[in-house]
């Protein structure tokens, strides 16, 4: 049940264009979760079913401290749940250094990261 997570300036509509895509590649259903949300709530009230073959958009910024003193990204590291970073490139065509803070930031939580995704630019 990866998550995708968007990284620094990219809007709502990109990565939602980018999961969709993404998505019709990968067996299994497609959802969308709010960072509004509690994280951990979200994630032990998802069925067997759809975990196993889901696919898992978060909405907003999953690095935000709520009020409880969690991020969505510290609850996707201590569950352990695979994430997917997806960055936009910059009007350069490089990739933004906030890509690697958040490779960095994953690490630090223990966050099984499957990889970064791009959005347009140069590879």
């Amino acid at each position: 049940m990866p998550f995708i997570v968007g990284v620094g300036d990219i809007s709502n509509e990109e990565i939602s264009i980018g999961s969709l895509a993404l998505s019709r590649f990968w067996a299994g259903s497609f959802r969308k979760l709010s960072c509004n949300e509690s994280p951990d709530e979200v994630i032990s009230s998802l069925s067997k079913d759809v975990v196993e073959g889901g696919l898992f958009q978060l909405i907003g910024d999953a690095s935000f401290v709520k009020a409880d003193g969690c991020s969505w990204l510290e609850a996707l590291g201590a569950w352990k749940i695979p994430t997917i970073l997806m960055v936009l490139s910059r009007s350069d065509g490089q990739v933004p250094g906030t890509s690697s803070a958040y490779v960095a930031l994953c690490k630090y939580l223990s966050i099984p990261l499957i990889g970064i995704v791009q959005l347009g630019g140069d590879w």
